[in-house]
């Protein structure tokens, strides 16, 4: 059986538990393609697997890899593919329970991958999947975002982030992003009308009328719903990217407030981004127009993956951290 080299994941723990090893190269499925990984995204969720702390929603059996975004070349296709042909660049966010990204080859779903942006590298392509699908679906199919809405976006110039901030600028919407210090000039480069430094000021609680709002996306994980609510417009919502019994408790509590004022509550919502190679689509097409474009913090290679979780963890980067699959 072929084999390839992959960043290999033996047992829950620090990054040290990720090791470099020659494993089974995969082979597509039906409705499944095989792709040649040339870069792969490092994103939270993957050192949270790593930690354990997942564990109870995504069980793990060891040895795996980890790894939802992808960027490379269909090497081959498994019966019943019908949109795609070897030699074909594609990336994706992987339909499978952990991944599989950090390696030379990987298969995913062929609902899952859609051509790369023709203006991207493999490594800029390998940064949108799961932030930029994350931040769509957050902003156009939670929120519901329209023109003219006021919006704030906290974690603004992470990974997450910094795609929400450009998406809800182009949909027309008014856009506070939330930052650190150093990375205010970014966010407005990104088109937010405003930019709200954290360390200094609160941005639910800025002075103004400005400081409501119809939409807050709390990209970051970093904010309650309790402390956010207040900020909200009448029928505004809040939406977060952390899971968890405190959302689940807001939720229900708005859920409540909505039979007593369907119109008026403040509502509350959670979010994990879904593989969609349509939508992939759609953000190539905002992509190669120049609408949208995925900020770097940092490429690392494949053996440099402890470090490159280490970072990751570490928080605050600007954009995203992404591996080069040589």
């Amino acid at each position: 059986m072929p084999e390839m080299r992959a960043a290999v994941l033996t047992g829950y723990g620090g990054a040290e538990r990720l090791e470099i090893r020659q494993v089974s190269r995969p082979a597509p499925g039906s409705g499944e393609i095989l792709v040649r990984v040339r870069a792969a995204g490092v994103n939270p969720i993957d050192w949270k697997i790593r930690q354990g702390r997942l564990r109870l929603l995504l069980p793990a059996r060891f040895p795996l890899v980890l790894g939802f975004d992808i960027a490379g070349e269909v090497a081959a296709i498994g019966p019943e593919v019908t949109d795609f042909e070897p030699g074909d660049p594609v990336y994706a966010m992987l339909d499978s329970r952990h991944g599989g990204g950090y390696a030379e080859y990987a298969v995913a779903g062929q609902a899952a991958v859609a051509s790369k942006p023709e203006s991207l590298t493999f490594e800029e392509a390998a940064a949108v999947p799961v932030a930029a699908l994350t931040a769509l679906q957050a902003l156009r199919d939670v929120a519901g975002l329209q023109a003219g809405q006021r919006v704030a976006v906290t974690g603004a110039a992470g990974g997450v982030g910094h795609f929400a901030v450009q998406l809800a600028a182009a949909s027309g919407a008014h856009v506070t992003a939330v930052a650190g210090p150093d990375h205010q000039e970014f966010v407005r480069h990104l088109g937010a009308d405003r930019a709200v430094d954290y360390s200094r000021d609160d941005f639910t609680n800025l002075g103004d009328t400005s400081s409501s709002y119809d939409v807050i996306f709390d990209a970051a994980g970093a904010y309650r719903f309790t402390a956010c609510e207040p900020a909200l417009e009448p029928g505004g919502i809040y939406v977060t990217t952390r899971p968890g019994p405190v959302i689940f408790l807001a939720q229900v509590r708005a859920g409540l407030a909505r039979l007593l004022d369907p119109r008026g509550a403040r509502r509350a919502a959670s979010l994990r981004a879904r593989p969609s190679g349509d939508d992939l689509a759609h953000l190539a097409h905002q992509i190669d127009a120049g609408r949208l474009r995925p900020a770097i913090d940092r490429v690392y290679a494949l053996d440099e993956v402890r470090e490159a979780h280490a970072a990751s963890q570490a928080g605050h980067p600007r954009g995203k951290i992404v591996l080069r699959i040589d």
